[in-house]
């Protein structure tokens, strides 16, 4: 009780630094959740889009190893879909988890209601069109993605690509103990680097962690 009275000072203020820093880490959350409620908004590409790794992270504001990963997943599930190549194996490739039929003109006035009616939430679409991702991708597919050639009008149609992506960002906020000192601890995570920042009444300190190993 002694020491407490005698560095009330000192654990007041490390106590309105931890709120503060924990604030702040939680302002920072609520307005990252903002940002990304806006770019879970399905999106129209085209197929040359999609094969750029540079569109797809600029387009879908995503990291490189995201875009480089989610291109490849892409182009297997073209490849896979079409009948006169043999799919690539070494990539991840599925058939379409549900097919339904939009009323247009052309494919591209299909892709971009299907987009739209996404967007609106629209209740009539498939649950598998409508349902929470990171980023929704709205694709016309008009050619054949191993010569180029455009495909037969029967045989075009709207891929709508859910997509869910690896974290590459975090925010931290907490407190630490070192040789009897308390510390406020706030740290920033990007991809295999952290950084650390403490903040004591005897002043401040910072740490940069790389991680050698992932798995």
């Amino acid at each position: 009780m002694e020491q407490l009275k005698k560095n009330w000072k000192e654990l007041l203020l490390l106590a309105i630094g931890t709120a503060l820093i924990i604030g702040v880490a939680w302002a920072l959350f609520h307005w990252q959740q903002a940002q990304q409620e806006e770019l879970r908004k399905a999106q129209e590409l085209t197929q040359a889009q999609e094969q750029s790794m540079e569109n797809l992270q600029t387009k879908l504001k995503i990291s490189e190893d995201n875009s480089r990963e989610l291109g490849a997943a892409i182009k297997g599930i073209q490849q896979a879909q079409n009948a006169t190549v043999v799919p690539d194996t070494s990539r991840e490739a599925t058939a379409p988890i549900v097919t339904f039929t939009v009323p247009a003109v052309t494919v591209e006035e299909a892709s971009a209601d299907v987009a739209e009616r996404i967007n609106q939430g629209d209740m009539s679409l498939p649950d598998a069109a409508t349902q929470a991702s990171d980023r929704t991708v709205v694709t016309p597919i008009t050619t054949d993605i191993e010569t180029g050639a455009t495909l037969p009008e029967q045989e075009q149609r709207v891929d709508v690509y859910k997509i869910d992506l690896r974290k590459d960002h975090r925010i931290k906020a907490g407190i630490a103990a070192i040789a009897g000192d308390a510390y406020v601890v706030a740290g920033y995570e990007q991809g295999r680097t952290e950084g650390l920042a403490f903040v004591s009444h005897r002043g401040a300190g910072g740490a940069l962690i790389y991680n050698i190993a992932e798995w």
